[in-house]
């Protein structure tokens, strides 16, 4: 009989682990977007413990912002004027979000840039914000309709995952939690785990899911 491939092993995301990640963003050449006239933006991945185990935190826009509405996405924003860099765009977000302050907050470093759909220039910022507790998080209403941590054995699952055709490009899709993940936040999501944390994922077992509606 054939071999089952072995799903990958996570990491702890202890201290030792934080180091070594840290000095691999630090060492990364990053995949930069030059194109000065797109709007600066950034977001936030939030790695943390659920339960004790390594997982990552996500928002559920709510259907009353002005873009993206309903849709799954890491804690961020344009970058403002009084914004030091993209990191301190993203720790604002995400203090702003969810309430969780930047005194909390262990940034580990900056990742690839990608285009979203509406033009920015996203730069992504890595950090560890410890318990991803419910009672630590206080989402702003009027932006984020529900926070939810999904653990890493989730999301590299792949009974719960995916590919959705983006035009051209066969994206990721993530199904594993409350709400589907895909887009801009899935090709994100997909890059930190095999990149940033080092995962070889193994296929999607999912059927392709269909491009998303116009």
């Amino acid at each position: 009989m054939p071999s089952i491939p072995a799903r990958p092993r996570l990491p702890n995301l202890d201290a030792e682990v934080r180091a070594r990640l840290r000095e691999r963003l630090a060492r990364l050449v990053r995949r930069r977007i030059t194109d000065q006239e797109a709007p600066r933006a950034a977001v936030l991945v939030p790695l943390g413990l659920s339960g004790g185990k390594p997982a990552i935190l996500f928002t559920k826009r709510t259907d009353t912002v002005g873009t993206h509405k309903g849709q799954v996405s890491f804690p961020g924003g344009r970058m403002d004027a009084g914004d030091e860099d993209e990191v301190a765009t993203a720790l604002r977000e995400l203090h702003e979000e969810v309430g969780l302050a930047p005194v909390d907050v262990e940034v580990l470093g900056p990742f690839h840039d990608m285009m979203s759909i509406t033009g920015l220039r996203v730069t992504p910022v890595l950090a560890f914000v410890g318990a991803l507790d419910p009672a630590r998080l206080s989402p702003r209403a009027d932006e984020v309709e529900e926070a939810f941590a999904l653990t890493l054995d989730e999301l590299v699952d792949p009974d719960k995952r995916a590919t959705q055709m983006l035009g051209e490009l066969r994206a990721p899709y993530f199904a594993a939690g409350p709400h589907p993940i895909w887009g801009l936040t899935a090709l994100i999501l997909d890059e930190v785990l095999r990149e940033a944390l080092g995962l070889d994922l193994l296929e999607p077992r999912l059927p392709e899911v269909p491009p998303p509606r116009r």
